[in-house]
């Protein structure tokens, strides 16, 4: 049991196309877009928080390189049509960030291990995130300033990250690998068994007096 949730946080990936992939692909979505809401309500700045970076990678190390490149690709666009947020003018960084990361995530979880395609996907994503800076001419500042402003405030995100996302992704594979329509049968049948015996108790009671 412990090597099988090994295995899923190291290496596993799920199939995408599933009825229940697909579900829950939605629902990462929907969480994706309530963290950033959550986190603006609470003043927490979304340079530090990174709010739209845990589900597309989740995304990514769960179910693949295309379930992330997607994830990557709406969710930025989804949240500023329904609240405003990213800006208009962050779109076009934010879009290739998450995009990378997404995509770097689950391409390279079965390679080189979930951790290390976390690292190595935020690592990357931020460089693609400054080179659309560089080519739209965003950058004003002295490059060593404009890195420490870009990783510098999402540094303990990121650890974080590293350290969390594996470990979530493949406890929620293994989650997914159980049949749960079975448990949820046997529970039924088990509670339909007591109503029944309470029943039968109670006519028992009711026939002795």
């Amino acid at each position: 049991m412990v090597s099988t949730i090994t295995q899923d946080i190291v290496f596993t990936q799920l199939s995408s196309k599933t009825n229940k992939a697909i579900l829950g692909q939605v629902l990462f979505a929907f969480i994706a877009l309530i963290i950033p809401t959550v986190t603006h309500k609470i003043g927490l700045n979304y340079l530090v928080s990174q709010p739209m970076h845990w589900m597309v990678i989740f995304a990514g190390l769960t179910y693949g390189k295309l379930s992330g490149t997607i994830l990557g690709l709406i969710i930025p666009i989804a949240s500023f049509f329904l609240s405003s947020m990213p800006i208009a003018t962050a779109l076009p960084l934010m879009i290739p960030e998450l995009v990378a990361y997404g995509f770097i995530s689950g391409i390279l979880k079965k390679r080189i291990t979930s951790f290390g395609s976390v690292f190595t996907a935020l690592v990357l994503g931020k460089i693609v995130y400054l080179g659309f800076a560089y080519i739209l001419g965003r950058i004003n500042d002295p490059i060593i300033e404009v890195v420490q402003k870009t990783w510098g405030p999402g540094l303990i995100a990121m650890i974080i990250q590293v350290a969390i996302l594996p470990i979530a992704s493949g406890l929620y594979i293994d989650w997914t690998k159980h049949d749960w329509i079975f448990i949820f049968e046997h529970i039924y049948t088990l509670g339909k068994y007591k109503i029944v015996r309470n029943i039968k108790q109670n006519l028992t009671i009711v026939s002795s007096w």
